[in-house]
Parts: structure tokens; sequence; C-alpha cells
């Protein structure tokens, strides 16, 4: 393995132990991919073990386009073609991930678009929902139904049944992951309330697109993510430590 994907995978298990941390861990379920620099396939968590405890580059399995595990320890989840196709058919994509955050689980049952409560939402403007006829996504046909759902975007709602998001970049996509989950959180909250809502206009949300989806946002996102990590998930000498959240 060379030092550049150590480094990125290294980043990759920090990202899985963030998505924990901000609400995305489910028991042993969960996976986040890399794509793998050699074009041979892509990196995934390997399964029996939560997000929380995914560590560092050990923790990951390559797999090919056609679901062979051909390097790493542990097994490979089922629903490696949610990661396959997505990567297939998005060249900009380096990072995908699904997930079953709390809140956006509930709100996948939704048919109501996802509203900017929050700022959270206007990091997407919209988000598709594949409301196909399956329970786990584990064939080609299924992943490739997946992705062309997600489209050119970076998040997509699975009903009833959780989220899959991506992102250029390991930071990119961590953020994605959170700011759906927050968004999500923030709308249930407010429409429990029961109060007449005032919502942004179009053009205003637009640019509040264009001020938030940024890559200095990611940046400093992910900084922050990585301090809070460090304050919560590592030993005294600096090592992982699992975290629950």
């Amino acid at each position: 393995m060379s030092p550049e994907l150590h480094a990125n995978l290294t980043d990759a298990a920090r990202a899985c132990r963030i998505l924990e941390m901000e609400g995305h861990g489910d028991m042993t379920l969960g996976h986040v991919s890399l794509r793998d620099p050699d074009g041979r396939g892509f990196w995934m968590k390997r399964n029996r073990v939560g997000l929380g405890e995914v560590l560092g580059p050990d923790d990951f399995v390559l797999v090919d386009w056609d679901g062979k595990q051909i390097s790493g320890t542990g097994g490979r989840h089922s629903e490696w073609p949610i990661h396959s196709e997505i990567l297939r058919l998005r060249s900009d994509v380096q990072v995908v991930a699904h997930s079953h955050p709390f809140h956006a689980c509930v709100f996948s049952a939704s048919r109501d678009p996802l509203q900017p409560f929050t700022l959270d939402a206007d990091y997407f403007i919209d988000v598709p929902r594949d409301e196909s006829d399956v329970a786990l996504i584990t064939t080609k046909e299924e992943g490739i139904a997946l992705a062309k759902v997600l489209g050119d975007g970076f998040a997509v709602l699975m009903g009833n049944h959780g989220v899959t998001f991506c992102g250029t970049s390991v930071a990119h996509a961590t953020c994605v992951g959170v700011f759906l989950e927050k968004a999500c959180k923030a709308q249930l909250f407010g429409m429990s309330a029961g109060f007449r809502t005032a919502m942004p206009t179009p053009e205003m949300r637009r640019k509040r697109n264009s001020q938030i989806m940024t890559p200095v946002h990611w940046e400093h996102s992910w900084n922050f993510f990585c301090r809070k990590l460090k304050a919560l998930g590592e030993n005294a000498d600096g090592t992982a430590r699992p975290i629950f959240g």
C-alpha cells in the first residue's frame, strides 16, 4: 500500500468514526468506500464492525467492480453494488457512504421535500428519494437504479431504509452525510411544532447554497469534526479508540 493510499484510508477510517459521532451509527450496519487509485475497484469498510469501530486502513477491504474481495482481512458488506455503481457512473466521486442515521431514516418514509428549516438543507437544495421496490441493494441492477436516482447530486434518501451519500473527497462526503442528518432532524422538529413556517425564496436558497456548498466550508467543517473526534475518541498516546454515539 502506498503512503498516499494509507493516508487516504486513515482519513476514511476517521470519517467512519465522525459519522458515528454525528448520529450515523447503527450497530454494525453502514459502510464507507474509497475509490482505488489504481482502478482495481474500491476500498470498503469491512463488515461485522460498526462505523465507530473503524480505526484505520486495516479495517478496509479491496473489492473489485464485480464484488469480489481481492485484498484485506474481514468480510465484505453485501450492499457493495451501492458503491461500485455510483463510482462507475460518477467519475467525480471518490468516496461513497451508506448509513442509517435515525432522523434521515424516518424522513425517508415521507413524501415531502427536504425544506430549509436550517441552512443545512440548502447544502443540497433538492434531495432525490429512491422508492425502488427492494430491500437491500445487493445486485448490480439495483445499484445502477440507485445511482441513476442520485444523478449528479451527492445524496439520496432511500425510502424507509436510510441514506446514501458521496463526495469528491473524504471531507466532502463526510460533510454531506452530517449536514443531511442535521437537515432531516431540523425538519422533523420544525414540523412537529405545528407553527406556521417562513421559508426563503428559491433565489435566496440558491444564494445560500453558493455560500455554503464550497470546498472552504468542507475544509473548515472537516477540521472541526476532526478536533471534536480527537477530544472524544483518542487515547492519551494519540491512537484512535472506538467511539459510540
